[in-house]
């Protein structure tokens, strides 16, 4: 698989391959480029929100198929990492390190919540070229204003995958061990489907198979 050519008309992904669950993940941000109803221009950026850092996890999982992903932080040019002046820049098309070959870039906020971006009279200054983005952009969040987190997006009728998943501690726990270990993003949304996600699923995931894994030496 190669790295996904976004536009603001179509998002091509896959054909008839099984799609990962990070593979659908990156699609709705990409997809998020379309959502935006205050201008008739094009998309500049898309933004997305995370307070709680849940995501940073899954950046690994998720960047080759977001081939113009900025991330908010301390600059590292080989991480496309910058802070918020220097994602502005980037945007622009200012910076002849980073190439966004045509793409609308996708930038991640860790720590920093749509709200935070929205009120702009109360944004920390460091902040602020990045809430000016939101009047030129899309913000990557749920129909009711709130970010999406992991449960949100794999539960939500409205722009999730509308997937049973249980609501009690120990699996929301499970949930955040399962993205941080790298196993989740792994699943087909095929295999998510019909079935409920609840936290013995998720630690099995996680669990050894020597079973599995001495089937699985024999037929190297």
């Amino acid at each position: 698989r190669t790295g996904v050519q976004a536009s603001q008309r179509e998002v091509p992904f896959l054909g008839a391959i099984p799609m990962k669950l990070s593979e659908r993940i990156a699609q709705s941000l990409l997809l998020a480029a379309n959502g935006n109803s205050q201008t008739s221009s094009v998309v500049a950026a898309v933004l997305w929100p995370d307070k709680d850092e849940l995501w940073r996890a899954a950046l690994p999982q998720l960047a080759p198929y977001l081939p113009a992903l900025l991330v908010l932080g301390t600059y590292g040019q080989a991480q496309n990492t910058g802070p918020a002046i220097w994602l502005k820049c980037a945007v622009a098309g200012a910076l002849p390190e980073i190439d966004l070959a045509g793409q609308v870039p996708v930038i991640y906020t860790p720590g920093v919540s749509r709200g935070d971006l929205r009120a702009i009279e109360d944004c920390p200054r460091e902040l602020q070229p990045l809430a000016e983005l939101q009047y030129r952009g899309a913000f990557w969040s749920q129909a009711n204003a709130k970010d999406w987190s992991l449960n949100a997006f794999l539960t939500s009728k409205n722009g999730g995958l509308g997937l049973d998943v249980a609501q009690d501690r120990a699996t929301q726990d499970a949930l955040v061990r399962a993205l941080q270990a790298g196993v989740l993003l792994e699943r087909t949304v095929a295999e998510l489907q019909g079935r409920q996600i609840n936290a013995a699923w998720l630690d099995s995931l996680q669990a050894p198979n020597p079973t599995r894994d001495i089937l699985a030496c024999l037929y190297c």
